[in-house]
């Protein structure tokens, strides 16, 4: 089971450097809490399909140490060997049957079931109980977790009201489904264009040219002061720089610098620069070539 680190009491905390680990581990736990109407039936059935698979490995494991014992002399011996070497036996059937090693049970805890038995008892595999239950595994069980959701839509099953990650998502809760973390659940409000006054000054202190360009090696010494891996800036570089002439213009220098911070804010980079980020001035030019990230 998952141990959940936090301060869960009002208290102020007592170190503010484990502020995000905490508000991290809150919310996991109480998205779990929020989620626990809608995937107890899940995890239900995915406790039976384990045991299902488990009766699956037993079977073909006793009749594996039933057909192996000797019919007429040396019962104990084989007996205690079978028992001594069962996770070598694990992986022979394991290979045979085609079966994961993980759906087997744990080694030790058989040997000291096992050895105190007679294995002459036991009783070979019933093949149509085998049939059966292959069936279940590859057919019934995939189609009832196929329904669950269905009916639980159909009855209205929502998630529990939980006040802590209730509510829409703020700068310190977020209900973490559907792919939502405490950085990508507010991306969308990254993707904008960049105020381009916002970086003027510092553009015309890196000196443009008379097209109003800079170079590469001038926007360089700056976005490197941002503190990111080149590969980072790369990609960076890649969807800033839209008609790929190896400069930037002010609008693709903002941009530019939009995305650095965008980054420094802990969100990720588009694998392509989305149409909503252009800013007017470059909204002549095909955003597909901004799409390349080397």
């Amino acid at each position: 089971p998952r141990v959940f680190v936090g301060s869960f009491g009002e208290e102020p905390l007592k170190n503010e450097n484990l502020r995000e680990l905490f508000e991290m581990e809150e919310n996991d736990l109480y998205t779990r809490i929020a989620q626990l109407p809608r995937t107890a039936s899940v995890r239900k059935v995915n406790d039976l399909i384990k045991r299902a698979r488990l009766a699956k490995v037993h079977a073909f494991l006793l009749d594996h140490l039933y057909n192996n014992m000797p019919w007429m002399f040396g019962h104990a011996k084989e007996q205690e060997r079978m028992v001594r070497e069962l996770p070598s036996i694990y992986q022979e059937i394991a290979m045979q049957r085609g079966l994961p090693l993980g759906d087997f049970p744990d080694p030790k805890m058989m040997q000291m079931h096992l050895a105190p038995m007679d294995f002459t008892t036991f009783k070979p595999l019933d093949v149509e109980k085998l049939e059966a239950l292959e069936s279940l595994l590859s057919v019934d069980l995939p189609r009832l977790l196929q329904q669950i959701p269905e009916e639980q839509a159909a009855q209205g099953v929502v998630a529990a009201p939980v006040l802590q990650v209730g509510g829409l998502a703020s700068p310190f809760a977020v209900m973490k489904i559907g792919g939502a973390s405490e950085a990508s659940v507010f991306q969308a409000g990254w993707l904008v264009p960049p105020d381009l006054q916002a970086y003027a000054n510092e553009f015309e202190a890196l000196g443009p040219n008379s097209a109003g360009k800079v170079s590469g090696q001038q926007a360089r010494d700056k976005l490197v002061e941002s503190k990111l891996p080149s590969n980072v800036l790369h990609r960076i570089w890649a969807l800033s720089d839209v008609d790929q002439d190896g400069s930037l213009t002010l609008a693709e220098y903002a941009l530019a610098r939009h995305l650095v911070e965008m980054k420094l804010n802990g969100q990720d980079l588009p694998a392509s620069l989305p149409p909503e980020m252009l800013p007017e001035e470059l909204s002549q030019l095909r955003p597909a070539a901004s799409s390349e990230s080397g």
